[in-house]
């Protein structure tokens, strides 16, 4: 179960004073604890043999994403590096220091991940949702 909290910006922008819902998350599952779980499956592979799967998956997909390419795992979705910046006055003024502030990993969803997860409805699998007080 999803559960969510209700509070009001304090910020001092134009958001102050608007209330925003905020998913509240139980905790944060690492890959031992997803190795686990995906072991708890019955799939016909050990926790160990899955840690290292995935280590070495998200090790290549380091190394692609930041040799400029993007990573698609069917279903799941696309990993890439995405960059934010601002724009300047000429092409000469926009140096890496001036129109790169900062990059990150950045993941969206494809497939069946995506037509789940996103769009109009907020309820494609079927989540029940819980609010709660926040902590």
């Amino acid at each position: 179960m999803l559960k969510y909290t209700i509070t009001k910006s304090d910020a001092n922008n134009g958001t102050k004073g608007k209330w925003y819902g905020r998913i509240v998350y139980d905790e944060t599952i690492d890959m031992d604890g997803l190795a686990e779980h995906m072991r708890q499956h019955n799939i016909p592979y050990t926790k160990g043999q899955l840690k290292g799967v995935m280590a070495d998956l998200v090790r290549c997909i380091y190394e692609l994403t930041t040799a400029g390419k993007k990573v698609k795992l069917p279903d799941l979705g696309i990993f890439r590096i995405k960059a934010r910046g601002k724009g300047a006055k000429t092409k000469d003024d926009c140096t890496i220091t001036e129109c790169l502030l900062g990059n990150n990993l950045s993941f969206r969803p494809s497939g069946a991940m995506r037509t789940k997860t996103w769009g109009d409805e907020r309820n494609r699998w079927g989540v029940k949702w819980k609010r709660v007080e926040r902590v």
